[in-house]
C-alpha cells in the first residue's frame, strides 16, 4: 500500500520548497537546476511544485527574499534604549548581526553573487530593498541619536552606509570561506561595536571632511 502523501499548509509547505531549492540551486547553479529535481528534493510532483511556483525564476526570487531580507532596525528601540554612545553602538551591532547566525543566509548570498549577471533584476530589487533600505533605516537613526546627544555628526551621519562595511566584508569572507575554515564571529561584532562606537563619538570630523579625504 503507497504512502500517501502529508498534507501542510501552505506556509509550511513553501518553506519546504525553499529548503530544498537552496540545496538544489547551490548543488547545480541556476542554470543547471531543474524544476523536476526541486520538486524530487521536496517530496512534491511538478505539478505540486507549479501550484505554488509558477517558474523557477518565482522559486529564485522567493528564495533570496526569504533569506536576503532582514527585518528593519528598530529605531526607536535602538536608541531610545541606549544609554551612551558605546551602548548605542552595541545595540546597532546586536541587530545588523542577526542574520549572519544563519547559515542559509551565506548559502543565500552566494547564490545571488554568483548569478547576478543572470538574473539582475533580482539583485536590484535585493539592493533596492535590503542595502539601500538598512542604510535608509541608519541614517534616520542617527539623527534621532544625535538629537538625543548620543552622537555627533560628522561623516557616520552623511554616509551611513560606511556602518554596513564591516558586516559586508563579513559576509564576503563567510561565502569565501573553505569546508574546515571558521571565522570567528563573536570577535569581529566586538570590534564592529567598537570601531562604530569610536566613530560616533568622535563624530568622524568636521562636515565636509569626506570632499578632503578623495570623496566626490
Amino acid at each position: 500500500m503507497g504512502t500517501q502523501r502529508r498534507r501542510l499548509a501552505p506556509a509550511l509547505r513553501v518553506a519546504q520548497i525553499l529548503d530544498a531549492a537552496l540545496q538544489e540551486f547551490s548543488a547545480s547553479g541556476y542554470a543547471g537546476a531543474r524544476m523536476d529535481d526541486i520538486a524530487l528534493r521536496a517530496g512534491l510532483s511538478k505539478g505540486g511544485l507549479y501550484a505554488h511556483f509558477s517558474s523557477k525564476e518565482a522559486v529564485f526570487e522567493a528564495l533570496i527574499a526569504r533569506h536576503l531580507s532582514p527585518a528593519p532596525l528598530d529605531v526607536e528601540a535602538v536608541v531610545d534604549g541606549a544609554s551612551s554612545t558605546r551602548d548605542l553602538a552595541e545595540r546597532i551591532v546586536d541587530q545588523l548581526y542577526v542574520s549572519l547566525a544563519n547559515p542559509a543566509m551565506i548559502s543565500a548570498m552566494r547564490l545571488l553573487l554568483a548569478e547576478s549577471a543572470r538574473v539582475p533584476q533580482l539583485a536590484a530589487r535585493w539592493r533596492r530593498e535590503t542595502t539601500d533600505a538598512q542604510q535608509a533605516c541608519l541614517a534616520c537613526l542617527l539623527e534621532r541619536a544625535r538629537a538625543r546627544g548620543l552622537c555627533a555628526g560628522g561623516v557616520a551621519q552623511e554616509h551611513p552606509w560606511l556602518l554596513l562595511s564591516p558586516i559586508v566584508h563579513t559576509m564576503v569572507a563567510c561565502i569565501l570561506l573553505g569546508p574546515q575554515e571558521r571565522i570567528d564571529m563573536a570577535a569581529r561584532r566586538r570590534a564592529h561595536a567598537a570601531l562604530i562606537g569610536e566613530l560616533l563619538e568622535a563624530g568622524g570630523g568636521q562636515a565636509g571632511a569626506p570632499a578632503q579625504i578623495g570623496d566626490r
